[in-house]
Order: structure tokens, then C-alpha cells, then sequence
């Protein structure tokens, strides 16, 4: 009973419906799982953090024992990601937490290092020089490991007037 529980009432019977209702051979790459669907299994409706909380475990289950991606489709519901997708979204997740890691560094340049006492001003010395140092393992790494791909190709502008 404690598999899937989070201090509230039990998830284990929620996720057991999920598995049943979308066994995992049914879960093909680029299959949709709608939000009515959804709320229908677990019988709590959108929006509600035990839908989501719910959702989200199964997702991490499939993910972690079946090796089966899935998403949140913006206002639509779930999508089984296909190896192209995946590459895609990685991409965006990585470029994200790389922007939200160089904007959480450069909160160190706004403490004032001459209130700190010792203790804090070492700590502050230790995360700048850390925060440096990866910024500059990054940039070579990327550098170094660029790869030439041909340019995007765009559709042409829409003409004014």
C-alpha cells in the first residue's frame, strides 16, 4: 500500500487503473492521451494537484521501468514522444536549466561581500570561483564540440501591403 503514496491518500490505486486503462504496448510513439481521458481513470478532474500529482507519477514510472517518455501537451492532455521529439525537448530542458544556472550565478554579484563574516565571505569566494569555472568549461565546450549543420531553412517573410 505505501507504493505511491504521498502522505495523502494513497496513489497506488490510481496509478494501478492508469496501467490497466494504458498498458504499456498501447503507448506508441506520437499517441495522444487526452485530459478527459485521464480524468476518467483517475476520476479527479483537471486542474486539481492530485490530477497532476497522480499523472505525474505514472509518467515517472513509465519513464524509470519502460522506458517510455511522455509529456504534457499544452492543453490537450499527454504525448508518447518518438526519439526526433525527445532530442527536441532534451534540447529545450538543457538550454533552460543552462539560462536558469547562469541567472541563479549571477546573484552572487548582488551580495555585499563586506557584510558577510568569514565564514560567508569563503563561501561566497568558493562560489564565484566554481561559478567561473564552469562558465568557462562551457564555453570551450561548446566551442570545441560545435557541430556545422546546414542553416534553418525559413519560409519567406509575409509581404506588407
Amino acid at each position: 500500500m505505501g507504493e505511491g503514496f504521498r502522505g495523502g491518500v494513497p496513489y497506488a490505486l490510481d496509478l494501478k487503473r492508469l496501467r490497466e486503462a494504458f498498458p504499456v504496448p498501447t503507448l506508441t510513439e506520437g499517441r495522444v492521451i487526452k485530459h478527459g481521458q485521464l480524468e476518467t481513470v483517475v476520476n479527479v478532474k483537471k486542474g486539481a494537484s492530485r490530477y497532476y500529482a497522480v499523472v505525474d507519477a505514472w509518467r515517472a514510472e513509465l519513464k524509470n521501468n519502460a522506458g517510455i517518455f511522455v509529456v504534457w501537451e499544452r492543453a490537450v492532455g499527454l504525448k508518447v514522444l518518438n526519439p526526433a521529439e525527445l532530442l527536441n525537448h532534451a534540447e529545450t530542458r538543457t538550454r533552460q536549466k543552462i539560462r536558469q544556472t547562469g541567472k541563479a550565478i549571477r546573484t552572487f554579484a548582488w551580495v555585499d561581500r563586506n557584510r558577510l563574516d568569514d565564514t560567508g565571505k569563503a563561501r561566497l569566494d568558493h562560489q564565484v570561483r566554481v561559478a567561473n569555472v564552469v562558465r568557462d568549461a562551457l564555453d570551450s565546450a561548446k566551442k570545441e564540440l560545435a557541430v556545422s549543420l546546414a542553416p534553418v531553412k525559413s519560409l519567406p517573410r509575409p509581404k506588407v501591403g
